[in-house]
């Protein structure tokens, strides 16, 4: 029988934040499980998974044996081996082995009960060996175990023995059973090479992120049954990031899939989603694994264990809004929304989410120019709304889109991690005009206006200016490589302390070449307060820092262009009478 999510939904009660779970009533989509002590080597089993489609396939099998304390201190892995679907080929040899996507298949003994559900498997070359995660351990997902999951399973000698005669490598038996690899599939057209980039400089972890489909808003959700596929996403839009497994049991309080956690991250709020398999492609050193497109959403993972992930249908995750306009001087404009349901990747999901619209705008790889806004809507724990809003011109050589979101990503991390309060982030409001031109301008000679004549600064000596009297400089701005910017004067007058007999520096730095720190921030208001003051990249700073008795005293003037401005010029300062 298929119970689809509405039909589930309507019975569905609200998982309680501790204590132990009922037990679940047996139903064919809800069995009893299959005590582990029973399990005899060679006993037949049966299971269901999906290969292509949504419906899902039947397997068969034997138990192998099981490994103690094999997936964690206290809970034993069963070891199987399964054929049938895209498993094995007709004549029983190995066509693509266990595949990651499996896990969470169901299965089961020969009077119904469930066993467990796929969730391990051999690398190095498919193979049809499943580490499985015992029915009983999923069941009890709400207990909150405290064990440590092991992620790769030793294979006794004995054991190894009978797999190697069953014709399993001995390269295979000597890794020993993995966790399946439960990859999160990142949208929008990004290249691994590009996913690999944006991981490493924004701090993700870019084993785990490749390439792959999207779950589109628009999207009409599917029913989820046992074996069929299940998928959870940080995000859905234009920038999803999924994982696809598969359901393993739809009892009267949830839906179990996995097997194994996704984020391990405990209590979730994740979203659920159907999805439909395209193909298992073989991967003869990792494994093999399943390409499959998320459909919509139908409900909330509220439970991320050790042993299984837990979902309820019908229930909507919490989620922040991400929208993007975007404008390029080739034409091409789009506007773009993304939800986002784990807030804790807001600050890299949103950076993704504005570079696949970017890319798609732009329409290339490559240097240019761009002009971006930031406006982010966040809550603080007491209650309070909060607004932060952000604009900036940016210029990169070798790849704009990137540029451009480096800042944002930035701006975002900073709200997140900060230090006064925690932070909801309801809503991100991006916006962004790029061109293929590349403006950059670069800090060439400062002069100082002394008795009407402008006077070059020499890093050799000494500047010697009178205490209370205004530091009239101007810098000459020249292009940046093949920039297209044109050389100008931006003039700055810095107003000197009347403090004489003193020492201390002058720095002049384009916009592009200042890090502006909040650590003198008493406060979450006070920081984005002085994240909205911090120098622009169009900017040029000239700071005066004169050392006295009571500790230095900083004065700075700013002038402005209409590029992306970097470097800076030092000189020492002399204030007399």
């Amino acid at each position: 029988m298929v119970l689809s999510a509405s039909t589930l939904a309507a019975a569905v009660i609200p998982v309680a934040a501790t204590g132990s779970a009922a037990e679940p009533v047996a139903t064919a989509e809800c069995p009893d499980p299959f005590p582990i002590e029973s399990l005899e080597e060679g006993q037949p089993v049966s299971g269901l998974t999906v290969s292509r489609g949504t419906e899902p396939d039947e397997i068969t099998g034997e138990i192998v044996g099981t490994l103690d304390d094999g997936i964690a201190p206290g809970m034993d892995m069963i070891i199987a081996r399964l054929s049938g679907s895209e498993i094995t080929n007709p004549d029983g040899t190995v066509k693509r082995g266990i595949w990651a996507g499996m896990s969470g298949s169901p299965v089961y003994a020969e009077d119904g009960r469930l066993i467990g559900a796929v969730s391990y498997g051999l690398s190095w070359s498919p193979s049809d060996y499943a580490g499985i995660t015992p029915a009983a351990e999923m069941y009890r997902v709400r207990d909150y175990g405290g064990a440590t999951l092991s992620r790769t399973v030793e294979v006794p000698d004995s054991m190894a023995r009978t797999m190697r005669a069953d014709g399993a490598s001995m390269a295979q038996t000597d890794q020993g059973f993995r966790r399946l690899r439960l990859p999160i599939a990142v949208s929008g057209g990004l290249s691994d090479k590009r996913i690999d980039r944006t991981a490493e400089r924004f701090d993700r972890p870019a084993q785990r992120l490749i390439s792959g489909p999207g779950a589109g808003l628009a999207e009409e959700p599917t029913d989820i049954v046992p074996g069929g596929n299940l998928a959870g996403s940080l995000s859905y839009g234009d920038m999803s990031l999924t994982g696809t497994g598969t359901a393993t049991a739809l009892c009267d309080d949830g839906i179990l899939a996995f097997g194994h956690p996704f984020l391990w991250s405990g209590k979730s709020t994740l979203s659920m989603h159907g999805a439909k398999a395209l193909y298992v492609e073989t991967d003869q050193f990792f494994g093999s694994y399943k390409i499959s497109n998320p459909t919509g959403p139908v409900g909330q993972i509220t439970q991320d264990r050790l042993a299984a992930i837990l979902g309820i249908p019908g229930l909507t995750p919490p989620t922040t809004t991400v929208t993007s306009h975007v404008t390029a001087t080739n034409g091409n404009e789009r506007d773009g929304t993304t939800k986002i349901t784990q807030q804790d990747w807001t600050d890299y999901i949103s950076a993704l989410h504005l570079l696949v619209n970017q890319d798609r705008v732009f329409d290339q790889i490559g240097k240019g120019s761009a002009a971006a806004g930031l406006t982010v809507d966040l809550k603080t724990a007491t209650g309070d709304s909060l607004r932060f809003s952000r604009s900036d011109v940016y210029a990169s050589s070798w790849d704009i889109s990137i540029a451009t979101v480096d800042d944002i990503w930035w701006q975002l991390y900073r709200i997140l991690n900060n230090k006064f309060e925690k932070v909801e982030i309801t809503d991100v409001t991006l916006t962004s005009d790029l061109e293929d031109a590349f403006r950059a301008l670069r800090v060439g000679t400062v002069q100082r206006r002394v008795a009407g004549t402008w006077v070059t600064l020499d890093r050799d000596n000494t500047v010697r200016v009178p205490a209370g009297s205004t530091l009239v400089l101007r810098t000459r701005l020249l292009p940046r490589g093949d920039s297209v910017a044109s050389a100008r004067w931006v003039r700055t007058d810095v107003k000197v302390p009347n403090q004489p007999r003193r020492g201390g520096t002058l720095r002049v730095a384009g916009g592009g070449s200042i890090f502006t720190g909040t650590g003198g921030a008493d406060s979450l208001e006070e920081m984005l307060r002085l994240m909205r003051r911090a120098p622009h990249n169009n900017d040029v700073v000239a700071s005066l820092r004169v050392r006295t008795g009571d500790g230095p005293v900083l004065r700075k003037a700013t002038g402005t262009t209409d590029s992306h401005t970097s470097g800076w010029r030092w000189f020492d300062i002399r204030v007399i009478r």
